[in-house]
């Protein structure tokens, strides 16, 4: 704003703002709406005291040339007519927007993005570490890549590389006694986008879907944001606990069950074949189709591999969905959807109609990446190497006197789950660490309605080496301490 004070001048600095304004928007260079500059702003720009600019804007709202908002949009406008008001004035696009991020959503976003951070240490997100490198072993399918023939061969058609690729999955799910046809395969960018497809293509507003609790904040929001109503059911050690998933199904009459039962998200939790027979026989009896989501598949450290609920289906209720975005090159995007012939087919028609590129290059790398035989040797490899972290983690954490919480060791995954003792706030806890240099997941995050008891925090493994995960437990303990201490003074005021 192009507004200036005479510190000399015998007229008073307010009267010298007040006046300077007024004949902005007389001269019509501050025009209806524009927002003036805030108190504190403005007056570190003139160098004068705040209160001064407090009264001149006070004089120019009395005198009717700007007023003050308190609501959103907030601060002091420029408003000649007395008779607008600030609703119709401004067009309300912030309050059309129907995606609205969650305080949970956004605290677990920030601890996500900080975990990427040189300057602090992470138990927070899932950062694949990188001391295990990806890279030297596609040094030959770079090679090749200089020579421009694989140019041709992924430009020719978007099918050329999908269609293999399919191929490469129908392989790679073999192992798990899993036998696919590409048909019922279809390539999407990311796991959240293929739950984005088919809230599109089979869900309307005001649908509800019934999922596993404690779960991350992204998939609820991702369902909420699209107008479907989510339904948590707890979970047991082996898994939902199902009689009271069938009561929910008999009260709400959801139209899908999202379950991920190998290594769930954030418990690592694994559902017992038991369970997942029985589920499917809830499905079937009740008509409601199943998402499976297999994203950390590939994170199994048993010896035990027990089948999906997509190989188990009788009767084609089950939709499948698994990523290589934590086993491949970061930024790939490449996850994959199977299915009943007719939904996948239409999911992919729904992908062509969006326009939504796959990356033929990130295809043709992961083809030749699986075809040269190296990727089941990399996912060897993969597997020891969190193994021996989520191991050294348990015995560090286990090590302590501190006897404040309690947890078991995960069969997979990229994470711990812990139980707080009732003393500690996992919030304080969470905030006290971060202070201290480090991040962890509060559990609060996990559970959209809130809950009721002891609290939790999820502890990831998958970034750090062993030198730093010793560091960071030994700050949680320290901050554990700190907490108790806290709530021993509070006691004794």
């Amino acid at each position: 704003m192009n507004l200036k004070i005479n510190k000399q001048s015998v007229v008073p600095l307010y009267k010298q703002i007040e006046n300077g304004i007024k004949n902005l928007i007389k001269h019509e260079e501050l025009v209806n709406g524009y927002k003036l500059p805030p108190e504190r702003k403005l007056a570190a720009e003139l160098g004068v005291h705040r209160n001064t600019v407090i009264l001149a804007y006070n004089r120019l709202i009395a005198e009717g040339f700007i007023v003050s908002s308190r609501t959103s949009p907030r601060g002091y406008f420029v408003m000649r007519n007395r008779n607008k008001t600030m609703g119709n004035m401004f067009f309300p696009l912030e309050k059309m927007i129907r995606y609205h991020f969650t305080t949970k959503e956004k605290v677990f976003s920030q601890i996500f993005d900080e975990s990427y951070s040189r300057e602090i240490l992470s138990l927070g997100g899932i950062v694949m570490d990188h001391e295990l490198e990806l890279v030297p072993r596609m040094v030959n399918i770079f090679e090749n890549m200089k020579d421009g023939h694989w140019f041709q061969n992924i430009c020719a058609t978007q099918e050329n590389e999908t269609e293999r690729l399919k191929g490469n999955i129908c392989y790679i799910l073999k192992k798990r006694n899993m036998y696919i046809d590409k048909r019922n395969i279809q390539i999407v960018p990311e796991t959240t986008q293929a739950l984005s497809y088919i809230i599109d293509l089979y869900l309307q507003e005001g649908d509800c879907i019934v999922l596993e609790e404690p779960v991350i904040p992204d998939t609820i929001n991702l369902f909420r944001n699209k107008g479907i109503k989510t339904i948590g059911v707890s979970l047991e050690e082996d898994g939902p606990n199902l009689k009271e998933l069938e009561l929910l199904i008999m009260e709400k009459g959801p139209k899908f069950l999202y379950i991920m039962p190998n290594f769930q998200n954030p418990t690592a939790k694994v559902m017992s074949l038991h369970k997942r027979l029985d589920l499917l026989e809830i499905s079937y009896k009740y008509g409601i189709p199943i998402i499976e989501d297999d994203s950390l598949h590939d994170f199994n450290y048993s010896d035990k591999d027990i089948p999906t609920l997509y190989s188990l289906d009788r009767y084609k209720s089950v939709i499948y969905i698994d990523t290589f975005t934590l086993t491949f090159l970061p930024g790939t995007q490449t996850a994959f959807v199977i299915g009943p012939y007719e939904p996948i087919a239409m999911i992919g028609e729904y992908i062509k109609m969006s326009q939504v590129m796959l990356t033929n290059i990130g295809q043709y790398m992961l083809n030749e990446f699986i075809e040269s035989g190296d990727y089941e040797e990399y996912l060897i490899n993969l597997r020891d190497y969190y193994r021996r972290k989520r191991d050294y983690l348990i015995e560090e954490l286990n090590k302590g006197e501190n006897k404040s919480f309690s947890l078991h060791c995960p069969e997979g995954g990229l994470f711990v789950w812990c139980d707080l003792d009732d003393k500690i706030n996992e919030k304080k806890l969470f905030d006290i660490c971060r202070e201290m240099g480090l991040l962890i997941m509060p559990g609060y995050i996990f559970y959209p309605d809130g809950y009721q008891g002891s609290g939790h925090i999820r502890l990831c493994f998958s970034k750090l080496n062993e030198k730093d995960i010793k560091k960071a437990v030994a700050i949680l303990n320290e901050a554990i301490k700190i907490v108790l201490e806290q709530n021993e003074g509070e006691d004794n005021e």
